[in-house]
């Protein structure tokens, strides 16, 4: 990971309408705009400490946070007034977030506990299997089926439960089971719309998308033949598209409709880093070495590097835009 002014990045993530992007880190807080790439807001570690994970809630004025020094707690920041609104103390660490409007889920080694927001109310609670890499997806569209996919205790499977359907403390069914690949998995992702799934297991060669309604395969997509590391699969906001990085420095682009056709690959860096759509013929990486990459791409299968920072300099030396 790359030093800037003595900070070091614990974590990335993008909001859910992949408009925006967090950077924590061990001095602080940033958050950033896409398009075009503006800091929006910085927070000090005198403000809010050394930062693991934060997970917007869409361009809202909150933000979800988990400090290094608490990190068993969940934090909501108003970024409006700059302070606290609650808070929720758990009995193991937090290892991931995932939000919509109106819920979280919760990460936790074995189990996932999805909240109400903002009131940070338990839902639903989920027991899953201790995995080296904290997986859950959730569906974000306000109109779609509010699918959470984690990891199921087969390996290779993830278990897919209708989070709307929950009662405090408990569900109303119990989730589904789909068995997506016969070694461990390593990437999930949700599309917005809660209608498809993109898996990918440890080997990492093939990218699979599945039907989340009829739990059937749609599409196996080639993402090379040596194994590799995925590190991120996104789909676009409609899930026409989807992309993926690994550590194999590139980034692939595919349709996810039709006959599933790889549109395009370009290099990109190989360090760990997330990957998302600004619109439909942009992509964008963002890196845990510091820098910003926007790639476009045509329906023929042209692909180009049109912008490329050190986001972590962005807006140093400016006054900061709210």
């Amino acid at each position: 990971m790359a030093r800037r002014r003595s900070s070091f990045i614990t974590h990335l993530g993008f909001s859910q309408d992949q408009g925006c992007f967090t950077c924590c880190l061990t001095s602080g807080l940033r958050v950033y705009n896409v398009d075009p790439l503006v800091e929006k807001s910085h927070y000090s570690k005198e403000e809010v400490g050394e930062v693991t994970l934060c997970e917007m809630v869409f361009r809202t004025n909150w933000l979800l946070l988990v400090r290094a020094r608490r990190p068993c707690c969940l934090l909501l920041l108003d970024d409006r007034r700059r302070g606290y609104a609650a808070e929720v103390l758990f009995k193991s660490p937090i290892r991931a977030l995932r939000a919509r409007k109106d819920k979280v889920a919760v990460v936790l080694p074995s189990s996932i506990q999805v909240l109400s927001l903002p009131n940070l109310q338990r839902v639903a609670l989920l027991r899953t299997p201790a995995t080296p890499r904290p997986l859950c997806a959730l569906a974000t569209d306000h109109n779609a089926v509010q699918i959470l996919a984690a990891p199921a205790h087969r390996k290779g499977s993830l278990q897919l439960l209708d989070v709307s359907r929950a009662v405090k403390g408990a569900h109303s069914s119990s989730p589904a089971v789909v068995s997506c690949h016969q070694s461990e998995l390593v990437c999930v992702s949700v599309a917005a719309t809660g209608s498809k799934l993109a898996t990918a297991s440890r080997r990492g060669t093939i990218i699979r998308l599945w039907d989340t309604v009829t739990k059937q395969l749609l599409h196996e997509l080639r993402r090379g033949s040596d194994h590799a590391e995925v590190y991120c699969i996104s789909f676009n906001p409609d899930a026409s598209l989807v992309c993926c990085v690994s550590d194999k420095g590139t980034l692939h682009v595919w349709a996810a409709r039709g006959t599933g056709r790889h549109v395009c690959s370009a290099a990109a860096p190989p360090h760990r880093s997330l990957c998302s759509f600004s619109d439909d013929r942009t992509a964008i990486v963002v890196c845990e070495d510091g820098t910003f990459h926007k790639f476009s791409f045509s329906a023929e299968g042209n692909c180009h590097r049109n912008e490329f920072e050190y986001f972590l300099q962005v807006g140093e030396d400016d006054e900061f835009l709210q």
